[in-house]
């Protein structure tokens, strides 16, 4: 059961959210937000390894078991497991998430980016919707966006497969996005569809739009 107090409450009643699927643009208009509005911003995908390393194996398993798995072990898995997977790693790690949060005052306007923030975790901590956006790439643009990011080659090297593994991946992602997307109607969060039909200034101001900052 999720801890939850006043402080967490109001400041995620204050935040402004953007989740989603990876490659889909979150980390830049998250930036632009913290640009142009002045928000602080809480970068949880810098925080990863130190949450890992601060998993335990009786209270996180899948956040344990993940953390000594090598690239070639992950990425070799059937897709449906990782998805499972992908979903329970949010969930142990929503813990260190808001832990990490109470660094702020429950009023300071702070912008959250990252694929951590699933639609059933922000319903528990009472987000407010109208400063929640999903965003959820295409499978194709998705593709184009990820081959073009150095970082993922020098992965994909330590696997024995790396086509399979990158095609294991790619799906991995995509099922991931269609769930969150699910999630986020019906837990009443609004979902946009990410496929390069608009440029990044483009994306940028529908993004601010939905979220009430125009």
């Amino acid at each position: 059961m999720m801890k939850l107090n006043q402080h967490i409450k109001e400041l995620f009643g204050q935040a402004y959210i953007l989740g989603g699927s990876p490659c889909s643009g979150k980390s830049t208009a998250a930036a632009r937000l913290h640009a142009e509005f002045d928000f602080q911003a809480y970068n949880v995908d810098g925080r990863e390894r130190e949450h890992l390393n601060r998993s335990r194996l009786g209270q996180h398993p899948v956040m344990f078991r993940l953390s000594k798995m090598t690239w070639n072990e992950i990425w070799s898995r059937p897709v449906e497991q990782q998805v499972a997977e992908e979903f329970d790693f949010y969930r142990e790690r929503f813990e260190f998430v808001m832990d990490d949060l109470k660094q702020y005052a429950a009023d300071d306007l702070i912008v959250l980016e990252g694929a951590a923030y699933l639609p059933e975790l922000l319903a528990r901590v009472e987000a407010d919707s109208r400063r929640v956006l999903y965003l959820i790439p295409t499978k194709t643009f998705q593709l184009h966006h990820y081959s073009q990011r150095s970082w993922i080659h020098k992965i994909l090297q330590e696997c024995d497969d790396p086509e399979q593994a990158f095609a294991n991946w790619m799906e991995r992602d995509h099922l991931f996005g269609q769930e969150v997307q699910r999630q986020a109607k019906e837990f009443g969060f609004r979902a946009i569809t990410v496929d390069g039909g608009l440029d990044i200034d483009e994306t940028y101001r529908q993004v601010t739009g939905y979220l009430g900052l125009t």
